[in-house]
């Protein structure tokens, strides 16, 4: 059919060219993909009024415990806000993964105004991106597959988190893995049979010169999730046979023909039901209706950072002050909401004298369209990133071995009339936007500064549980932070002065449209860019901590090292709310681990039991 469209537009004397500038590009490549579609009306089943679990939220964590759960013979409930992630094409085409951002498919939460950060904002606000659909976040972010320091997690263990040491957690990273990428087959550090299909994910033959450069500043290529994290590290990405793989599209779907396994979706579940300290169910609305809905064993919750908090607090879980002064019975008395840790970024943008990099032009061009219609081939099976170094400040004589910056090379620069600075690029665009059809050649970096000292909250609005909850990140509120962040940036440059780079006539951009509000500074000062950094910076999406885990006695926990709520039974906590610390990378990997683990728990404490 799809062939016999193109020829049908020739015939008619149409050349291809005119054809496709008439046609929306990607609109075009959406509606051609092969039909791919949910079983009518598997998602709407009639609730029955007992479950042996219920999970709430059907997200990177979540679809993996129901999935698990459902392997034995007990009756599971996975709830989910969203809908089903077949619904916008663009959560399986991985170059296109930034325009699912500005779709029904993410919560995109707005923060309150920052005092400290994002100055160039009128409103001082910016998103709280998160998935709203099956596989949560992993439906809509980049697909890269990071899974932190081994030290982020022998900390995390120091910290009272008994069990969840490198050692420990390498088990379900590799239990989740189908690695196939050749270099890494034979890795005692990666797993095979999985469903999560690892690829290599680099875009640009420039990639290869981000090696060079690396090398040439004494960082080895290395696999960064396996010994040693240090190093330049080419794009390890959960994609298979060209599309995203998500805990949704890998895990759950081929499951959801399971008897024992009931997924509901745009089923929003408004309170957790709490009696006497323990848990015996949720309540849901869907299609308007508000149902009651029993667990004879356990409620695992994983909405995410911000919604796992916000269904706490709802219920009665959470800090007494806060509760008390919207008026909700109190449960426990616990420190739900606070303590929020996460990365943040800024960009910088190079120009190059080479045609050989990716541009917006070839992202979008028709070959590369027709590529991946016809045989999933090509640039739109990539995300758009070919690799990222993590290194530690020569200044950090620390013992904790965690590096301290994360610099993510991006296959294109952002150029374009439309584009200005880097706040608005993330909030107002893709990678390879429409809005951005420059036919120049660069391409960017994501310069990430990995642990910051600067706590963030999650709080309640009101007790309308349809309300938005309230999410102050406090970005930047501890002055280290921007300081730290000034070296993070001189690295980069120092970085930047290397024979591969020069090469090809890689120039900095400096966009003098992006300096008004820090013209009062002598560019490339310090001040300068503390000024930039606290105007431009944003966040990197990778929010965690925010029901942290910890040892039974730790003030700052929420939950225990089995994820179980403290001093309420029955009740767990399962994605990257529960994280110790943010880890040094993205979270989607260690969120899906933790989702791995939390299952094996859960069964354990089952089998125990009978």
């Amino acid at each position: 059919q799809r062939e016999n469209l193109l020829r049908s537009a020739m015939f008619l004397g149409t050349s291809l060219a005119a054809f496709f500038a008439n046609t929306t590009l990607l609109n075009f490549l959406s509606t051609q993909l092969p039909a791919e579609k949910d079983p009518d009306g598997i998602f709407d089943q009639p609730f029955k009024k007992y479950y042996d679990y219920i999970v709430v939220g059907a997200g990177s964590a979540g679809s993996i415990i129901a999935t698990r759960l459902s392997e034995d013979r007990t009756n599971v409930l996975l709830l989910e806000a969203g809908g089903s992630d077949l619904e916008n094409e663009f959560t399986r085409i991985p170059l296109q993964w930034l325009r699912t951002l500005w779709t029904k498919e993410n919560w995109s939460f707005d923060t309150v105004p920052q005092k400290y950060s994002v100055m160039s904002e009128g409103s001082r606000k910016t998103k709280g991106n998160c998935g709203k659909v099956l596989g949560g976040t992993g439906s809509i972010n980049g697909m890269y597959y990071i899974r932190g320091s081994r030290y982020d997690y022998d900390k995390w263990q120091t910290e009272g988190c008994t069990g969840w040491g490198y050692d420990d957690v390498l088990p379900y990273f590799k239990k989740s893995e189908d690695i196939q990428i050749p270099e890494l087959i034979n890795s005692s550090f990666h797993g095979h049979g999985g469903p999560l299909v690892i690829t290599e994910g680099h875009t640009a033959p420039l990639e290869f010169l981000h090696r060079l450069a690396a090398k040439e500043k004494g960082l080895p290529v290395t696999d960064c999730n396996g010994f040693n994290q240090i190093g330049y590290c080419p794009i390890q990405a959960n994609v298979k046979n060209g599309e995203r793989c998500s805990s949704a599209s890998c895990f759950l779907r081929p499951k959801l023909h399971r008897r024992n396994l009931q997924v509901a979706t745009n089923s929003h579940v408004t309170k957790i039901i709490i009696r006497n300290g323990e848990t015996k169910g949720v309540v849901v609305m869907k299609n308007g209706k508000k149902t009651r809905i029993y667990a004879r064993d356990e409620v695992i919750i994983s909405a995410g950072v911000f919604g796992s908090p916000k269904l706490l607090l709802l219920s009665g879980v959470g800090p007494r002050h806060h509760l008390e002064k919207l008026r909700v019975p109190l449960k426990a008395d616990l420190p739900v909401g606070e303590g929020m840790q996460y990365h943040m970024q800024y960009f910088f943008q190079y120009s190059t004298t080479t045609s050989m990099n990716m541009n917006q032009e070839k992202a979008l061009d028709q070959q590369s369209i027709m590529d991946y219609i016809f045989y999933k081939k090509g640039v739109q099976t990539r995300s758009g990133i070919d690799g990222a170094i993590f290194a530690r400040l020569p200044t950090n004589h620390d013992l904790d071995f965690l590096p301290d910056l994360q610099l993510t090379f991006i296959a294109n620069a952002f150029e374009g009339e439309n584009i200005k600075c880097a706040i608005q690029r993330m909030n107002h665009m893709g990678v390879f936007g429409e809005t951005s059809r420059s036919a120049d050649f660069g391409f960017a970096v994501n310069i990430c500064k990995l642990h910051h000292k600067s706590r963030g909250t999650v709080r309640l609005r009101s007790k309308n549980p349809m309300a938005p909850p309230l999410i102050d990140p406090q970005y930047l509120a501890n002055q280290d932070d921007v300081d730290s962040y000034v070296k993070v940036i001189r690295y980069m440059q120092e970085f930047a002065n290397n024979s591969a780079w020069n090469s090809i006539g890689t120039t900095f951009i400096r966009q003098e449209e992006c300096t008004s509000f820090c013209k009062a500074f002598t560019f490339d000062t310090d001040d300068y860019w503390k000024c930039m950094i606290r105007h431009y910076a944003t966040s990197s999406n990778h929010q965690v901590s925010t029901c942290r885990m910890g040892a039974l006695h730790d003030k700052t926990a929420v939950v225990d090292p089995y994820l179980r709520v403290k001093g309420i039974k029955n009740l767990r906590v399962a994605d990257s709310s529960v994280m110790r610390n943010v880890p040094s990378g993205n979270t989607n990997a260690p969120t899906m681990m933790i989702g791995e683990k939390a299952a094996d728990m859960i069964k354990k404490s089952r089998h125990k039991r009978l």
